[in-house]
């Protein structure tokens, strides 16, 4: 089964590379889809196989009920295959930060430069977000990889500092990095590119980075850190700067990539983002060719890396089945007429509602992706006093918060485990304030983006 997922997801990844230059067999795609399908399901983890069945099913009995043709089918099956790709391709990028040994450049400025908890808080949340712009899921195990030695050493409140870090760090990154999945899937949506979401998003993303640290400075993190000064090797020393340059040229790389592509009209919104980051990870990988352990993790990766990507994968195959029925099925035309009375009479009152709605219902444990598609799906067919770059902000708006303050989320869950507190700690009790004040801010940006 593991082979046959290795197999599967990597022959979704080259149909959709190579869907960008010349047409690619929908039947070849639905095929290996469904093998992804099978073979995964009994791979995923509980959280993940109770959602997964549970849209499989409604897309499956929508599909049926509706009486829709075998094409209709296979669009459903691989409407999101092409997020699936993404994520593998982002996957490689674990590669030449292993090999490169990045962690003890971060460790060494981490103990060179921060005296004080509240600047070395900033500094943990700036390296994940800007780690997250590439590994994405695979962000948490990193970040505890590079902090927690240091980090254990220099502050007293240790695992809820860590723990927010981590968990706002990564969330402000959903604002404006490419391969984001949530990103993905609100273009997808909202048929707005990532260009035009590039900027207000990273000044969205910014306010929240600020906002955190002058949070946590105020009432938490303005004492001196416990560690004494730090004497780094001379070697050390003279590659941190280099290497340091070469985390934020990757990043740059990749949003200029991104950039130039669509200036060239070349692929689809996903599929730029694909590309860019297949050739930004494959130059870097190439860069370290004569390093004496690139085959081994090469070979760690082929045997355990590529898997990583199973649960998500076979989620979005169940979530993109239950999109396509409900586009094609047409049951939303059903239900707006409701939902825009009750729009007009909330009027631009809508626009805290409707995040604050998505939010509360992924408390209670409905997964953010799937009311990103939900609730995208719905607010486009409504007439809203925003422009759709303001809704698709909304959108990763309410994600990213419910990403933070939702226990049952992928990160609260794996933050809490890898630190050993609660969900609870990481999601609500440590984060809500945090998220209140983040979520006024980020209503009032994207209504006034929209002006």
């Amino acid at each position: 089964m593991n082979t046959l997922c290795k197999i599967a997801l990597l022959a979704i990844t080259f149909l959709h590379v190579a869907k960008l230059f010349m047409p690619v067999s929908l039947e070849l795609l639905s095929f290996f889809t469904a093998v992804l399908f099978v073979c995964g399901l009994g791979m995923q983890k509980k959280g993940f196989l109770r959602i997964t069945v549970l849209f499989f099913v409604l897309g499956t009995t929508i599909l049926l009920a509706y009486r829709l043709a075998f094409p209709v089918w296979m669009q459903s099956l691989t409407s999101m295959t092409n997020i699936i790709a993404i994520i593998v391709v982002m996957q490689l990028f674990s590669i030449p930060i292993e090999a490169g040994r990045y962690s003890d450049t971060v460790e060494y400025w981490l103990k060179k430069l921060f005296r004080k908890e509240s600047s070395l808080y900033f500094f943990a949340m700036l390296v994940t977000n800007l780690f997250s712009s590439f590994l994405l899921f695979g962000t948490v195990p990193v970040m505890v990889a590079l902090f927690n030695k240091a980090l254990k050493n220099s502050v007293l409140d240790y695992q809820r500092f860590f723990a927010t870090a981590i968990m706002r760090g990564y969330a402000l990154v959903l604002f404006w990095a490419p391969g984001a999945v949530i990103i993905l899937l609100v273009m997808q949506v909202t048929h707005v590119s990532w260009s035009e979401l590039f900027v207000p998003g990273f000044l969205l993303s910014t306010i929240g980075l600020i906002t955190s640290y002058l949070l946590e400075h105020t009432l938490r993190f303005n004492r001196p850190v416990l560690s004494e000064p730090f004497e780094a090797s001379a070697n050390l020393a003279r590659n941190a700067p280099r290497q340091t340059a070469h985390i934020i040229l990757v990043v740059v790389s990749l949003l200029l990539c991104i950039a130039l592509l669509e200036s060239f009209s070349i692929g689809t919104a996903t599929g730029r983002i694909l590309l860019a980051g297949f050739m930004i990870s494959v130059v870097w990988i190439v860069s370290f060719a004569k390093h004496p352990k690139l085959v081994a993790i090469l070979k760690t990766y082929a045997q355990s890396g590529i898997t990583q990507a199973t649960d998500f994968a076979v989620f979005f195959i169940a979530v993109g089945l239950f999109a396509g029925a409900i586009d094609h099925s047409g049951i939303l035309m059903h239900i707006q007429p409701l939902l825009q009375e009750s729009i007009n009479r909330m009027g631009i009152f809508s626009i805290v509602v409707i995040p604050l709605l998505f939010i509360i219902i992924a408390i209670f444990g409905i997964h953010p992706l799937v009311l990103a598609v939900m609730f995208g799906k719905i607010l486009l067919s409504l007439s809203l006093p925003l422009s759709s770059v303001s809704v698709a902000l909304l959108l990763i708006l309410a994600a990213a918060i419910s990403f933070i303050v939702s226990p049952f989320a992928g990160m609260s869950l794996m933050t809490a485990k890898f630190l050993n507190v609660t969900p609870l700690d990481v999601s609500l009790r440590w984060n809500l304030l945090f998220c209140t004040l983040f979520l006024a801010e980020g209503i009032l940006f994207a209504y006034a983006w929209s002006l």
